[in-house]
C-alpha cells in the first residue's frame, strides 16, 4: 500500500477548532457489525510499523480481548513457516530461460539497477523474477528503507499474542492467491507504476507519517485522501489488488457474523475506508456498521 495530507481546518474560531479535533482523536480505525448473539470487528491494520510509531492504539487491545478468533488476509501460521519463502521465490520465478530485461523497457531496468545500487544490492536481484513479484519486493524494500518492520505490523503483533493466548487464527486468502494477484499484473502497469513510485520516493516518510496520523485518529476522510495519493493504489492495480478483494471477502464477513462468536477481522486499513470499502459493501447490504471510539470508555 502508499497512502493526502489532511488539509487544515480554516476560517473557524480556535477553540471550535480545538474542540473538533480532540473529537476526530476519540475516533479508531476498527468497525463492528453486531447481532443478537456475535459481534464482529473490522480493525485497520498497517502492515509495517516503525520504532517512533509504537504503541499501537489500544482499542485494538481491548478488541482482541473480546473476541474467540481472528481472521487475517493471510494464515500468518503459513507466513511464519520457513519453508514459505523458499515457496514465495518458486511461484514469483520467471519461467526458465526468461529475464526481466525481455519483459520491461531498457529504462526500467536502467532505473530499477540504479535503485539496487543505491541500496547496496546486487544490480541482478529482479532479473529472474516476476514483473509483479517486483512490484511486490520494491514495496518491502522501500518500507524497510523507512524503518518499517513485519514485526511491528498488527498482523506480527496480534497473531503472536493469539499463539501465546491459545486462540485460533485463520486467513482469507492462501498465500499462493495473494501471489496469482501480483504475477497476474499486466507488465506495462507494473512498469507504469515502478516509475511513479520511484519519481515519488523523497516523499515516502512525509506520506507515511500522514497515512500514520489519520490512521491513529481514525480519520476517515484524511485516510481515503492518503490512500488517494497511493501509487500502488493507482488505477488497474486499485481494482485487482483492493476492489475485487474486498468484494470477495463480504460472504466469509457474513458467515462470521450467522456463528455465535465474536469475531475480529484485521485487514489493511485501506480495504475498510472509501468507495468500494468492505464497510461500505456491507452497508449497502442492510447491515449497520459503526465505527468505534478511541478511548477507553467511550464507545
Amino acid at each position: 500500500m502508499k497512502l493526502s495530507k489532511s488539509a487544515a481546518v480554516l476560517a473557524l474560531p480556535f477553540a471550535f477548532s480545538a474542540f473538533l479535533s480532540a473529537e476526530e482523536a476519540d475516533k479508531a480505525s476498527v468497525w463492528k457489525i453486531s447481532d443478537a448473539d456475535s459481534t464482529v470487528f473490522l480493525a485497520g491494520s498497517v502492515h509495517l510499523l516503525r520504532e517512533k510509531d509504537l504503541p499501537i492504539p489500544e482499542v485494538f487491545d481491548r478488541v482482541y480481548a473480546e473476541v474467540d478468533e481472528l481472521v487475517f488476509e493471510v494464515d500468518m501460521g503459513e507466513m511464519t513457516r520457513p519453508e514459505t519463502a523458499l515457496e514465495m521465490r518458486r511461484l514469483g520465478a520467471l519461467p526458465e530461460g526468461e529475464a526481466l530485461k525481455d519483459r520491461f523497457k531498457p529504462e526500467t531496468m536502467e532505473r530499477l539497477r540504479a535503485y539496487l545500487k543505491e541500496l547496496g544490492l546486487p544490480e541482478g536481484t529482479f532479473d529472474s523474477v516476476n514483473p509483479g513479484m517486483v512490484f511486490m519486493m520494491f514495496s518491502s524494500m522501500e518500507a524497510l528503507r523507512q524503518g518499517a518492520r513485519p514485526d511491528l505490523g498488527l498482523e506480527m503483533v496480534f497473531y503472536t499474542k493469539s499463539t501465546g493466548d491459545g486462540k485460533p487464527s485463520r486467513g482469507l486468502e492462501t498465500l499462493a492467491y495473494q501471489i496469482s494477484l501480483f504475477t497476474g499484473l499486466k507488465d506495462s502497469d507494473v512498469e507504469e507504476w515502478i516509475h511513479r513510485s520511484l519519481d515519488e520516493r523523497d516523499q515516502a516518510g512525509e506520506i507515511f507519517d500522514a497515512l500514520l496520523a489519520a490512521w491513529r485518529k481514525g480519520d476517515e476522510k484524511a485516510l481515503v485522501a492518503e490512500i488517494e495519493k497511493d501509487a500502488s493504489l493507482w488505477g488497474p492495480l486499485r481494482e485487482v489488488l483492493l476492489t475485487q478483494r474486498n468484494r470477495n471477502w463480504i460472504p466469509e464477513i457474513e458467515k462470521a457474523l450467522a456463528t455465535d462468536r465474536d469475531v475480529m477481522f484485521l485487514v489493511g486499513a485501506a480495504h475498510l475506508v472509501g468507495e468500494g470499502s468492505v464497510v461500505e459493501l456491507l452497508r449497502e447490504k442492510g447491515l449497520e456498521v459503526t465505527q468505534l471510539e478511541g478511548r477507553k470508555g467511550t464507545e
